[in-house]
């Protein structure tokens, strides 16, 4: 089996009562909405911590009884399949009608920790409360714990880190092939992503000689790639639930003095943020100081530049882990984690992007680990500003 493995997690069933530390529970249900949802939701991330996997299209459960084995609730034939292939003789596999059978799994009477309930669609989770007497929250437990198991996703952050390398070094070969389209390079990117494994493998592209955005969808890129333009990819990655990431940024033919500068800032941003995030270093002074630095090299005010945003964020079973929000900002911290800070071992996302007129948009992004004498790279594709020649098959880092 890839990812966790399973003899690590009866100890997480075991800390979690311990965190919880509550002994009038009857029972901890945790709900997890389906895992194509990726950054936008949380609970996928509470299930996949808890059973080692969650299904990407339907909801899921685990339920954690006093004295009894844990039960793992799944949505059909398909999703009990991957849950019993995962945890063996671990944990019970439930397959349920539906999400509202969910409820069934507790006493009606029970007073139930629970953590998901706010994802799930208002009508489920208004059943579910009248189901279960005093349901309580314990979302912020969960959260807090998957922050603290680095070395239990430390493989899946080097494998997301690769995969996310190989899409972007297979976009900029394809690119120096031309004539192409960001459309094909987007198939291209996604393709390669899940043929080494990845859950899911998307990307966002951007192409111009001023890019004013950045795109999502096949249909908005169907514009050649020319001479002067420059080609900018994101790639977002879910690898066994840990989430990858990196941004990079090529130019067709020779880029502008201003575009140089701007990518030698970007890199600066970058290693004196990595430089800066050691253990014991409070998240939000990590992402206070990236905010000045955009600030010194962003001639927009920050409220008329929608670029710039979210400069770091932390990676892991979530997109943006929840305890970890600091190091967005002050504007993304859940005020459970204000002060949270780093810890050996924990993967920032560290991406500067802002506007710069005659440019448009800019941005750099790369994986960091954190350890004692600052953040390392996980990411290793080439940083800074690729050159893609002017006829086919060149291409050339520049920096």
């Amino acid at each position: 089996m890839r990812g966790v493995a399973v003899g690590r997690l009866p100890a997480r069933w075991d800390g979690l009562w311990r965190r919880v530390d509550d002994e009038a529970l009857d029972a901890i249900v945790v709900l997890g909405a389906p895992g194509a949802l990726g950054p936008t939701a949380d609970s996928p991330g509470n299930v996949r911590f808890l059973a080692g996997w969650a299904p990407p299209l339907g909801p899921s459960g685990v339920v954690l009884r006093r004295g009894e084995r844990p039960v793992v609730l799944a949505i059909g034939p398909h999703d009990a399949r991957g849950f019993r292939a995962r945890l063996g003789d671990a944990a019970d596999v439930w397959q349920v009608a539906g999400p509202a059978a969910l409820a069934e799994m507790v006493p009606p009477l029970s007073r139930v920790g629970v953590a998901g309930l706010a994802e799930l669609p208002a009508s489920l989770a208004d059943a579910l409360r009248g189901r279960w007497r005093e349901p309580h929250p314990i979302d912020a437990h969960l959260h807090a714990m998957r922050a603290l198991h680095y070395a239990d996703f430390a493989d899946l952050a080097r494998a997301a880190a690769a995969v996310s390398d190989a899409m972007v070094e297979r976009v900029l070969a394809t690119a120096a092939e031309r004539p192409v389209t960001g459309a094909e390079l987007m198939v291209a990117a996604e393709r390669e992503g899940r043929s080494l494994g990845a859950e899911s493998a998307g990307c966002w592209i951007a192409t111009g000689p001023a890019p004013s955005t950045t795109y999502f969808e096949q249909r908005e890129l169907q514009d050649v790639l020319g001479k002067g333009d420059r080609l900018q990819i994101g790639t977002t990655v879910r690898y066994e639930g840990f989430y990858g990431q990196s941004l990079r940024t090529a130019v067709v033919g020779a880029p502008s003095a201003l575009l140089e500068e701007h990518n030698h800032r970007l890199i600066s941003m970058q290693d004196e943020i990595a430089a800066l995030m050691r253990p014991g270093v409070p998240l939000a002074d990590v992402a206070a100081r990236m905010d000045e630095l955009v600030g010194a090299a962003c001639p927009y005010p920050a409220k008329a530049d929608p670029f710039r945003f979210q400069f770091c964020h932390g990676l892991g079973l979530s997109y943006s882990e929840p305890a970890m929000r600091a190091v967005s900002g002050a504007g993304q911290a859940d005020p459970r984690f204000a002060g949270a800070v780093l810890a050996e071992g924990m993967v920032v996302e560290v991406h500067p992007n802002y506007s710069v007129p005659d440019l448009g948009h800019v941005c750099a992004g790369d994986m960091a680990q954190v350890t004692p004498a600052g953040a390392v790279w996980l990411t290793s594709s080439v940083r800074g500003l690729a050159r893609l020649g002017d006829g086919p098959g060149r291409s050339r880092p520049n920096s």
